[in-house]
């Protein structure tokens, strides 16, 4: 048999090479050539392909369609007007052009050119950026599609415009179909000292963090100019109490903004997603007040947290068919009190809050109208000065990151504070000028400086889902018994490990001997909770458990039952963790193990956590 096996291997060995396939050469890849079109040229119509049962087009208004192939003869007097048939398909008698050769023309021609898939090839209205992680920044107003590209040479090169329909960007074909119009940015942009007049009205309003809130608010209005065209989306939320003057400063931002966004008081996730489409403009959400429909508002910081990173979202259709959704909106939301933030919601977010202004204020003189003007001027800066975004960006994250705020971090303020600098300065962070006002390096660790209370403050709040559920967890109240009022699992952990003093078997003696709290710890079991040593053995595939000694916080476990143990459930009920996820959360930290347990009943499976993580420190 073996040498058998060797012939075999001498003969493959020997063999002459073949070539692997030459996948170019695939069905579905284009005939240079092609079939001759078989709709008349010069044509309104633009065939695309075929998707499922549909025809894919640009009509004559460059609307991309997707039809169905009946092509009813109103549909093609809308697609291609009425001059066009009559002058290539028309016939005698009452009717002036055949429908059914139009129909069938335009049927062959999409069919020619293969399946037509829209996904990555369509964009809506707003900013995007080139192909394959090109630097061009590609504004869709609607109408008329804006190319700003940093790679040409020469000044007048550096910004195309074309009509809006299939225009070529990085070298590739792309679609941005006709749709009703955006108000165009100015022809001239705005100067530095304009920019820093927008700032400097922020900071007429009363913050909680005076200097850093004006510089971030800055850096937000700028990010909605340009948002879809970014790698990473930061969003903010203004907290304010009533009298603070949040509706006016809301009206200043909704004016330069114009018709550049989506402003609602009341949407739900599904409609923004439905009424954004394809669009990248940036959302504005007023009265965002966590106590109304908390359900909604969770789906829409879900939303947030997709959109920062652009993720695609699939969701189903009515007509059975899935949806696709890119979210690559960057979000400003409003409210008298934030919602509880999970610590992934968190991290994107800047949190801005506001104070009531004081009664003896003078009120703020401001001409909606020009603000009008200066959104215009603002977005024409911020295309001037795209060439410079991604030094910029890197600059400031790796200042951020060098008073050590780690990932989400350094995206989220980095984002921020890098638009804000394209919107403030007239040279990039590293320009070397003698007439520099700003030099690069010092006008960064100034900002970051400016901002890092924020950070700092934010990096606090922003808690991991192990942070969380062992928050959760000790937080949570254990019923009372025998009319007592109910106690939180921590302080129940904190007796369980403690000595108490019995009664001795001597009536005659005075002093008590000291032993473990039983009542505590039964306590605990009774909720699919337990204090534990574990001991494992080397034949044993899990360890053995033991009730540990009082006050051995370093040695012991808190042994937390699977979703099998109803009471325990009862704790997580409403939670992100219902239903066992805290099997999942816990099953994260360092030194944790699982093994079988038995709490008031039989045994169960456990997750047994370090238990000085509950000990109690010291001052508390």
């Amino acid at each position: 048999m073996a040498g058998r096996k060797q012939d075999r291997l001498a003969a493959m060995a020997e063999a002459e090479a073949v070539p692997a396939p030459d996948f170019a050469a695939a069905e579905d890849a284009p005939d240079e050539d092609g079939p001759a079109p078989h709709l008349p040229a010069p044509c309104p119509v633009t065939p695309l392909g075929v998707n499922g049962k549909s025809l894919v087009f640009l009509d004559g208004l460059n609307q991309i369609q997707t039809a169905p192939t009946k092509c009813d003869k109103g549909d093609l007097m809308l697609w291609f007007g009425n001059d066009y048939l009559e002058a290539h398909y028309a016939t005698e008698g009452k009717e002036r052009w055949d429908q059914r050769k139009a129909q069938v023309a335009l049927v062959e021609d999409c069919r020619n050119l293969g399946i037509f898939n829209p996904k990555g090839r369509v964009f809506g209205r707003g900013a995007h950026r080139g192909p394959n992680g090109g630097r061009e920044l590609v504004l869709h107003m609607g109408g008329r599609v804006v190319v700003a590209d940093p790679a040409q040479r020469r000044e007048q090169d550096k910004l195309t415009v074309s009509r809006a329909g299939a225009v070529t960007v990085g070298g590739e074909r792309l679609f941005y179909p006709a749709l009703p119009s955006l108000t165009p940015p100015a022809p001239r942009p705005a100067t530095a000292n304009e920019a820093h007049d927008l700032m400097a009205t922020f900071e007429q309003f009363y913050w909680v963090e005076p200097d850093a809130a004006p510089l971030v608010l800055t850096g937000m209005v700028a990010q909605m100019f340009i948002c879809g065209a970014l790698r990473w989306r930061s969003h903010a939320w203004i907290v304010s109490p009533t009298g603070s003057g949040k509706t006016t400063l809301q009206t200043i931002i909704r004016e330069m903004l114009g018709n550049w966004c989506l402003h609602t008081e009341d949407a739900s996730e599904a409609a923004i997603r439905q009424v954004l489409n394809d669009d990248t403009l940036p959302v504005l959400v007023d009265e965002a007040e966590p106590h109304d429909k908390q359900e909604k508002l969770q789906a829409l910081l879900n939303l947030m947290k997709k959109a920062s990173s652009g993720a695609k979202i699939h969701r189903g259709g009515a007509d059975h068919k899935a949806q696709e959704f890119t979210a690559q909106s960057c979000f400003l939301l409003s409210s008298v009190l934030h919602a509880p933030l999970r610590g992934e919601d968190r991290n994107r977010l800047a949190i801005l809050e506001m104070r009531k202004v004081p009664d003896n204020a003078p009120p703020l003189e401001l001409e909606m109208a020009t603000w009008r003007t200066m959104g215009r001027k603002l977005h024409r800066r911020m295309i001037e000065h795209w060439p410079r975004w991604d030094e910029t960006y890197e600059a400031y994250k790796r200042a951020i990151a060098g008073h050590g705020f780690e990932g989400r971090h350094q995206d989220t303020f980095g984002t921020l504070l890098a638009c804000a600098d394209l919107l403030l300065y007239d040279h990039g962070v590293h320009h070397i000028s003698s007439d520099s006002a700003a030099p690069g390096r010092e006008r960064v660790a100034q900002a970051v400086a400016i901002v890092r209370p924020m950070m700092e403050r934010a990096r606090s709040e922003a808690r991991s889902d192990v942070e969380r559920v062992l928050l959760h967890l000790a937080s949570s109240m254990l019923p009372g018994s025998n009319g007592n009022p109910p106690e939180p699992v921590g302080l129940w952990i904190e007796r369980a490990m403690e000595l108490v003093h019995s009664a001795s078997e001597d009536p005659s003696a005075f002093e008590t001997a000291p032993v473990i709290n039983e009542k505590a710890r039964a306590k605990l079991k009774s909720h699919g909770l337990r204090v534990v040593s574990l001991t494992q053995k080397p034949d044993q595939r899990q360890p053995s458990v033991s009730d540990p000694p009082a006050e051995d916080w370093r040695g012991s476990y808190l042994a937390v039952a699977y979703a099998s143990n109803t009471p325990l459930c009862e704790l997580f009920k409403g939670s992100d963790w219902a239903g066992g996820a805290w099997v999942q959360s816990l099953g994260k930290i360092e030194g944790v193990q699982k093994a079988k347990v038995r709490f008031a009943g039989s045994l169960d499976n456990a997750v047994c956590v370090p238990l000085h993580l509950f000990e109690p420190k010291e001052g508390e």
